[in-house]
């Protein structure tokens, strides 16, 4: 196999080859940490790869050697408290019991009862072993905000869905500890967990979708408040952890996807801003 060097290419050519090697390389002095997020096969590796942190579907997603081979994170989408109907595992889990009601919003996707043990020997032992295996270099654990709405909307029903959510993740760092995990929310638990972690997400801090009036609009002043409080207490409980931001933005109004970038980068986060369904990586504008 010939290298690139033994190629022989016109100067400008061999100049363009040159500068893709050094962004790719991750050799961007003048650019702040990115990340990004997609849940399609649509992007190809060189839409990624100039991002630092990559999330993608485990099952639908873009060639991951030529991202994972420049030395960028890429990290395998993994929701702890559910799962769609269209996953390898439903079936297996349906029959053991451990599948609860439809999502009432996410309507093709069903709860799971995560205080069983079928589904945590089903993420330990089948689901991350399989996303490593092709590939990714991390998880990115998400909806880990459902173990405190369940366990407060009936106590009875799903008491002990917190403390089941914290050995979740505790047991996913144990069994796999040099892989990035990173959590979506889930401020409840993160004083448990916050250690277990590398990277904590901050969804809708400044700016959110609402599905029923479909438009965009900034999150109220006292959200935004508790939000960037609970992040910076995480940070606290582990210095090392590093700060995320995803907000939701009409792509066509630069300016306004401008303010949200450089508003959550002077709070020290790296920020992500993107439409809802995430199905497609929207550039931050230059």
């Amino acid at each position: 196999m010939r290298t690139i060097s033994q190629i022989v290419t016109p100067p400008l050519a061999r100049l363009g080859v040159a500068i893709w090697l050094l962004a790719s390389a991750g050799l961007r002095a003048d650019t702040p940490e990115r990340w990004v997020v997609c849940y399609s096969d649509l992007p190809s590796a060189f839409d990624l790869v100039d991002y630092d942190v990559v999330v993608l579907d485990p099952d639908r997603h873009p060639p991951l050697a030529p991202i994972v081979d420049r030395d960028r994170t890429v990290l395998a989408y993994l929701s702890l408290t559910q799962i769609g109907r269209g996953r390898r595992a439903f079936p297996a889990l349906a029959d053991a019991g451990v599948i609860l009601e439809a999502h009432p919003v996410w309507t093709d996707a069903n709860y799971v009862d995560f205080r069983r043990a079928e589904w945590t020997r089903t993420v330990i032992e089948e689901i991350v072993p399989r996303a490593l295996a092709a590939g990714f270099t991390g998880l990115f654990l998400d909806t880990l905000d459902d173990a405190e709405f369940l366990e407060r909307r009936d106590p009875t029903r799903y008491g002990g869905m917190q403390e089941a959510a914290i050995q979740l993740v505790r047991g996913i760092r144990h069994h796999y500890p040099d892989i990035v995990l990173m959590m979506n929310r889930g401020y409840a638990i993160v004083p448990a967990v916050a250690d277990s972690i590398d990277i904590l997400l901050g969804e809708s801090v400044l700016s959110s979708f609402d599905p029923v009036t479909k438009s965009y609009a900034p999150v109220p002043t006292s959200d935004v408040q508790w939000q960037m409080d609970a992040l910076r207490r995480a940070k606290a409980l582990n210095p090392r952890l590093k700060l995320f931001t995803l907000d939701y933005w009409d792509p066509a109004d630069e300016e306004g996807v401008r303010r949200l970038y450089r508003r959550q980068r002077t709070h020290g986060f790296v920020p992500y801003v993107s439409t809802p369904l995430l199905d497609t990586v929207v550039k931050e504008p230059q």
